[in-house]
């Protein structure tokens, strides 16, 4: 194998790849990252076995094969690599020679044969999203994704395709997060399934907000297909819990709340929180929205707001990092609407029909 790249596309590729390249990996091939041509262009591919991703690398091909390289080094030659044309050459023993016109870095490969093959995908039903829509669906919910480790169905976003829509769901216990768009799929179509957090952030991190992102759901694995780029990924096995049933189907009372103002209070609230104490109080009522909290050892803050809503007065503690969680993804809005039934209901955040957030509220 021999051929010529710019250190712009190369880096550019082995950055996407970066966070599947497992350095501390049981399996030392999976700190590699494979390049490899053949009659569909040039390719670097890296895999930590739940997550297996492909890149299209632009390159002058002067003579065809594939290698191993390990992947961290490469990224650190190729940060500090002259911007231009380098040539990479295929050695005696998996050998890897970088070469340009003032260096020359000669690395140790793996055989590429125990590089693990990209999963099957079987049958597969294929759906076409904008990729600003599905990067939108995703900020706007990933931030509830649980951290536990012994509830893993909630260790990732929940896609449901039904009805002409797409709806994505994400819970630790405590919030839930919901934002829905419209998809083109078949009006009988319905399927369900679980994305592990580890794909859904590198996912992010290569969807653009222009084109298109092609998935393709199998019964165990789903893709990703993406300009240049296609990503394959292990489903998380389970029954996602019913998410309708968090939503509070009664009737209370709606306040609509001035985002920047209300962000502002939340957040001087919080800096008097800590992690055992990190409850703050709310109290809406006669005008105003009146926030506090006390926390042993650390002090005290009060804060208000004016709001329209001149009702009956209504308590309610909540934590004030997942509100301020919401607010940083209605980042756009200029007014937001929280719901409320009573201080032992939770609060529903709402942005039209396609966007809620509900929170559980803490003990006063």
């Amino acid at each position: 194998m021999k051929l010529k790249f710019t250190k712009e596309d190369a880096l550019r590729v082995i950055q996407i790849l970066q966070g599947v390249i497992g350095s501390k990996s049981m399996l030392p091939i999976l700190s590699h990252v494979i390049l490899e041509t053949g009659p569909d262009g040039t390719k670097m591919i890296a895999s930590d076995l739940e997550l297996w991703i492909s890149c299209s690398l632009p390159a002058e091909v002067i003579e065809e094969g594939g290698n191993s390289i390990p992947g961290r080094r490469l990224f650190s030659i190729l940060k500090e690599l002259p911007d231009g044309t380098h040539e990479l050459e295929s050695g005696e023993g998996n050998e890897i020679k970088i070469t340009s016109p003032r260096s020359f870095f000669r690395m140790k490969g793996l055989p590429r044969e125990e590089f693990p093959a990209a999963p099957e995908l079987g049958e597969v039903e294929s759906i076409s999203i904008r990729q600003a829509d599905l990067k939108d669906l995703i900020r706007m919910t990933s931030y509830a994704i649980s951290l536990d480790e012994t509830r893993y169905v909630l260790n990732g976003l929940y896609f449901l395709f039904e009805n002409g829509e797409l709806t994505v769901v994400a819970s630790d216990g405590r919030r839930l997060a919901l934002a829905r768009t419209e998809c083109p799929i078949p009006a009988d179509f319905r399927k369900e399934i679980i994305i592990p957090s580890k794909t859904i952030h590198e996912l992010t991190r290569i969807l653009g907000d222009e084109g298109e992102c092609t998935i393709k759901l199998g019964e165990r694995q789903i893709a990703f297909e993406l300009p240049g780029i296609l990503m394959i990924s292990r489903l998380v096995e389970g029954r996602f819990p019913d998410y309708r049933q968090v939503i509070p189907q009664q009737d209370g009372i709606t306040l609509t709340l001035n985002r920047s103002d209300f962000m502002q209070v939340v957040r001087l609230a919080s800096l008097i929180t800590d992690e055992k104490s990190n409850s703050v109080r709310f109290v809406f009522g006669g005008g105003m929205a009146r926030l506090s909290a006390v926390t042993p050892d650390v002090g005290e803050t009060k804060e208000e707001m004016p709001i329209v809503y001149d009702g009956e007065e209504l308590e309610i503690a909540f934590n004030p990092y997942f509100i301020i969680d919401v607010l940083k993804v209605l980042e756009d809005e200029d007014e937001i609407n929280l719901q409320l039934i009573d201080s032992d209901s939770p609060g529903v955040f709402k942005k039209d029909e396609r966007f809620l957030c509900v929170i559980m509220p803490m003990k006063l």
